[in-house]
């Protein structure tokens, strides 16, 4: 066919082009995820192929197809940086491209042609159209799948949150219950110091009441007792044969502060107690408290128990 032949008429469709640079194209369909179709020139005079390129592009359902689903950039060789030059052209100019677009910065030529005709440019372009397609559902698969990612990792980070405050709460919790426990035995322990120091004051009056008692006469009939301790001490008295075991009581309470006993600094009498003869064995009871010693067969001398209630 003569060059003349080819030779475009002023009238013909052509794909509306984009008014630009080929880098500022390829963004554009990318972010509006179209195909990208580039067609290099020479510059120079125009040669055959060149106006075959024209006229592939020049009939309606061409320009329709391309306007509707593609982004079409149309410039001279010496427009392009080498790398694009390379990929879109390198059997040189003329040359008709079909991009992908992959990123603003980056993309794939699905193929070029120095030359075709209208029913096999439809056809690589259909082609490339499903492969922009496939693109766009892996895209959108991925992005799924990140998103399923990263939903999982999100779960994961929340599970172990709970988990973390689980264990904070109960950490809390136990330090609360260690806190109620330590103040419930600082309660305990106050009231039992209190109590302990309410027996002290009682004793020390005991001591004074039975220090102010009258001693048994001279030449009057005594009982030497002798009263073993819950510790293992041994301590003992003389009293008059007619003294009552109300006395022997008081002198057991209030023993550790008579001055007989200054040589035993560890000497303690249990809160509540009862006095036992040693033999033959017998409790002394309560009711016999205003009974006299002789009475109670503890003159001339008697061995006496004293036994903590609470052991």
């Amino acid at each position: 066919v003569a060059a003349a032949e080819l030779q475009p008429e002023p009238t013909m469709p052509v794909p509306r082009p984009f008014h630009g640079t080929f880098e500022t194209a390829r963004t554009e369909a990318f972010l509006s995820g179209r195909l990208l179709v580039a067609a290099v020139h020479s510059g120079a005079a125009q040669s055959k192929a060149e106006r075959l390129m024209i006229l592939t592009l020049a009939t309606e359902e061409v320009t329709s197809l391309v306007d509707e689903n593609a982004v079409f950039w149309r410039g001279a060789a010496t427009e392009l940086r080498e790398p694009h030059l390379q990929q879109l052209a390198p059997e040189g100019a003329p040359s008709l491209a079909m991009v992908l677009p992959l990123a603003i910065d980056a993309m794939r030529v699905l193929s070029h042609s120095q030359g075709m005709g209208s029913d096999v440019f439809i056809g690589e372009f259909v082609t490339a159209l499903g492969e922009v397609e496939e693109y766009r559902k892996a895209l959108e698969a991925r992005s799924v799948s990140d998103a399923a990612l990263l939903r999982m990792e999100q779960d994961e980070e929340f599970a172990a949150s709970l988990a973390a405050d689980k264990v904070a709460q109960e950490a809390a919790q136990a330090a609360n219950s260690l806190d109620e426990a330590a103040a419930a035995l600082s309660a305990v322990q106050a009231a039992r110091d209190q109590e302990a120091e309410q027996l002290t004051k009682k004793r020390r009056l005991l001591l004074d009441e039975f220090l102010s008692e009258q001693v048994p006469p001279e030449g009057s009939s005594t009982a030497r007792l002798m009263l073993r301790l819950p510790g293992g001490q041994r301590i003992q008295r003389t009293f008059g044969a007619q003294d009552k075991l109300s006395k022997v009581r008081r002198w057991a309470e209030c023993c550790p502060w008579l001055p007989e006993t200054s040589a035993h600094q560890d000497l303690k009498i249990p809160a509540h107690f009862e006095l036992n003869l040693a033999f033959p064995r017998r409790q002394l009871a309560s009711h016999e408290d205003e009974m006299a010693l002789s009475e109670l067969g503890l003159a001339p001398s008697a061995a006496l128990l004293l036994i903590d209630r609470a052991a």
